[in-house]
């Protein structure tokens, strides 16, 4: 995932230099755009370290909940524990999905800045 940022940050920087030699009226206006990219690349940044601990978060409770599990049978005291620990899987289970999700709606919309960006800044012919 740090290897799309990486390489998002290097094709922006690749395209500063034909905006600027466009020469349109426009230039401004690349240049505002290509300010607003760099932060949005560090926001998906932190999405993405934020979805990859959520990630570790929902293996180790869900191994947690397995390992109680096993032991649901045997009395009131483990089935307690066993629901504890479903309870804190699902949690975390909800908590990547959301996660995910914006991250990957802020990669959406970062992919729909740069189109916009490339047909507006980049030379054409």
């Amino acid at each position: 995932m740090l290897r799309n940022v990486f390489l998002f940050t290097a094709f922006t920087l690749a395209l500063a230099g034909p905006a600027s030699a466009n020469g349109t009226p426009d230039l401004a206006a690349c240049k505002a755009m290509q300010a607003t990219l760099v932060p949005r690349q560090t926001e998906i940044t932190g999405l993405a370290t934020q979805r990859d601990a959520s990630a570790v978060s929902a293996e180790e409770t869900g191994q947690a909940w397995e390992d109680v599990e096993i032991h649901r049978l045997i009395s009131d005291g483990h089935a307690a524990a066993a629901d504890a620990g479903k309870a804190a899987y699902d949690a975390a289970r909800q908590k990547l999905a959301r996660d995910e999700m914006a991250l990957q709606a802020a990669l959406k919309q970062f992919n729909a800045d740069i189109a916009v960006f490339n047909a507006r800044c980049s030379p054409k012919g």
